[in-house]
């Protein structure tokens, strides 16, 4: 963890050498490091999308031998065995979890006391936004991600929208989140959710593209 944290300091400061601005530099870092992770979040998107296929398949094999319970058990291990390898791609998000709560901790101890020409109403990076902009911005970029389960062209098969109960709780807990904390923590937070954003975007229309190249 100390080698990862000593990475992210440096390239934090050599963004800050080069733009002049601890803001600016929190977004490159944050994208730095979120594209670096690009080949593990989409193992990890491919994996639940199977794992939403085999979901579908087992409830498939139960409505087959609802009557018959040895056959049933048969035919579920047989499945899994068939499966196996695309349910391990779940947990690549574990291996990420590390670099991104290094990344976080990275920016909470920042010894920069400067603002940012991105928010030129906040002094310091180091404050909270006494205006709310920031937490309002946090939970639409929270939210976005999800809203593509509602645009038709983007839906993925078997997956299912996120309900009203879970946006409001989201939006609460972004707002709790990120009321008292500094700017600069909003600041990577939001460029995380963007770039969750963009990421979950390209991976549906990668999805509808394969899935009409096979049909």
């Amino acid at each position: 963890m100390n080698i990862i944290s000593n990475v992210l300091s440096s390239a934090l400061n050599y963004f800050f050498n080069i733009t002049g601005d601890i803001g600016i530099s929190i977004i490159l870092l944050t994208i730095a490091v979120r594209l670096l992770l690009i080949p593990l979040s989409i193992k990890q998107k491919l994996g639940m999308q199977e794992q939403q296929e085999i979901s579908k398949g087992l409830e498939e094999i139960k409505k087959k031998y609802k009557n018959n319970k040895q056959k049933l058990e048969l035919e579920t291990q047989k499945y899994y065995k068939e499966n196996a390898k695309g349910m391990l791609g779940c947990f690549t998000t574990i291996l990420q979890l590390p670099i991104i709560f290094t990344l976080y901790n990275v920016i909470l101890r920042m010894p920069i006391q400067a603002g940012t020409i991105l928010l030129p109403w906040v002094a310091s990076v180091k404050m909270a936004d006494s205006y709310f902009i920031v937490p309002a911005i946090y939970v639409l970029s929270m939210l976005s991600p999800n809203m593509l389960a509602y645009v038709p062209f983007l839906r993925v098969s078997a997956q299912a929208k996120i309900s009203r109960t879970n946006i409001i709780i989201t939006a609460a807990m972004s707002v709790l989140i990120t009321l008292k904390t500094p700017v600069a923590l909003g600041l990577y937070l939001i460029t995380t959710s963007i770039f969750s954003f963009m990421e979950e975007l390209f991976f549906r229309l990668y999805i509808k593209r394969r899935a009409a190249a096979f049909n």
